[in-house]
């Protein structure tokens, strides 16, 4: 477990020594602020306006904040060859796996608590409860649903060989994520069984992101505490990503770097 976090520590550290991603950061806390303009267009909902711009700023930018963190790391294993220096430490490969997953997750975190931070200011200068618990939520499951992701991130990143192609597939599978769903669901009104069998198994093997979308439920209290809502979304939350991680460190076992 010290190991773990000894990797965890080096992957959040390197991750915020990378002035694109600090770059990155500070945009993203313009972007909750820039919710006060676009909250002017619609004065009638203005407190509405800033909530969604700002949940969708911060969604949008946790997830560029695991594709910039993913693209840091793979560089520096693949082009400068941080990797083999690693490998020759007492470190076993699924800790290193699992220590690089926390970091990047760490630095999502933080990114996520910033801009959470920057439209809660926002809301208390407008006069609103900025500690509501939809938002609160919401923005926890956002967060959620990002570490969910870089599960499946850790796979493609043992699997890849380049950079851009693993953040190619990052994005598609990103995009899928939020389509499972409506995939599954046109798929059993069609009567094609190959059809349906191909969107199962893209429903089951794909991150399911919008398992962690609350705009339908962040104004019910009843929708936002139903056991039939909680319990498979924090099931999920901690299954999935085990099993990725456990895959990614099958894989990673056998690659050779010498």
């Amino acid at each position: 477990m010290r190991r773990i976090a000894a990797v965890a520590e080096y992957i959040f550290k390197q991750s915020f020594r990378n002035k694109i991603l600090n770059v990155l950061i500070l945009f993203a806390v313009f972007s909750i602020g820039f919710s006060l303009v676009v909250s002017e267009l619609a004065q009638e909902v203005e407190i509405k306006m800033i909530k969604d711009f700002g949940l969708f700023a911060i969604n949008l930018f946790a997830f560029l904040t695991l594709a910039l963190a993913l693209t840091v790391q793979l560089f520096e294993e693949n082009e400068l060859k941080t990797i083999n220096l690693i490998m020759v430490k007492p470190v076993a490969r699924h800790e290193y796996i699992a220590g690089k997953y926390l970091g990047i997750v760490f630095t999502i975190l933080m990114n996520v608590i910033l801009m959470l931070a920057a439209l809660m200011l926002i809301l208390w200068l407008k006069g609103e409860n900025p500690w509501e618990l939809g938002l609160l939520l919401q923005a926890m499951y956002i967060f959620l649903g990002t570490a969910v992701l870089a599960s499946t991130a850790m796979i493609l990143s043992v699997l890849a060989t380049s950079v851009p192609g693993c953040i190619i597939f990052l994005f598609f599978f990103y995009i899928l994520g939020h389509l499972t769903v409506h995939l599954k669901n046109i798929a059993s009104q069609l009567d094609n069984a190959l059809f349906q069998a191909a969107a199962d198994i893209i429903y089951y093997l794909l991150p399911n992101l919008e398992l962690f979308n609350l705009k339908d439920k962040i104004y019910t209290p009843e929708g936002l505490f139903s056991p039939q809502y909680l319990l498979p979304v924090i099931a999920y939350a901690v299954f999935y990503p085990v099993l990725s991680l456990v895959i990614a460190s099958l894989i990673f076992r056998k690659k050779e770097f010498f």
